[in-house]
């Protein structure tokens, strides 16, 4: 199965500040932030659909979100809206800063067939200490 390095990067998107309005467990704050954005390259070379499912892996955990592709990207960059499904896979380290490295986190990502989790799965795996 194809795999890519990628470096993250992380932010707030209008998309999310809108769902953020309707609410953290509305369908539209769900489905701003429960992707992650490849540059055309990197998404051909995962062999992945737009909307298909990825893994994304680093040192601090992984999780299965939907893929998109932005023509804005260059390879090997990808865009991971703040959320709670980014926040499976940043470091909780703020370095005296009080906010943890949201930008330049090293991730592998790879096609998956697994399903996105939702809200309530994250929070019960958090509750589990998942």
């Amino acid at each position: 199965m194809p795999k890519i390095d990628v470096t993250i990067i992380s932010g707030r998107t209008a998309e999310q500040g809108a769902g953020l309005e309707e609410g953290k467990t509305s369908e539209r704050y769900t489905k701003s932030t429960s992707l992650i954005e490849l540059s055309p390259p990197d998404a051909e070379a995962l062999g992945i659909d737009e909307g298909g499912t990825v893994r994304v892996t680093t040192p601090h955990g992984a999780v299965v979100v939907y893929s998109r592709r932005s023509e804005g990207l260059e390879e090997g960059l990808a865009f991971f809206p703040y959320g709670p499904w980014a926040n499976q896979i940043f470091g909780a380290a703020t370095f005296g800063t009080g906010m943890p490295l949201y930008k330049g986190v090293e991730a592998e990502i790879e096609p998956s067939g697994e399903a996105v989790p939702s809200l309530g799965d994250l929070v019960d795996g958090f509750r589990r200490g998942a």
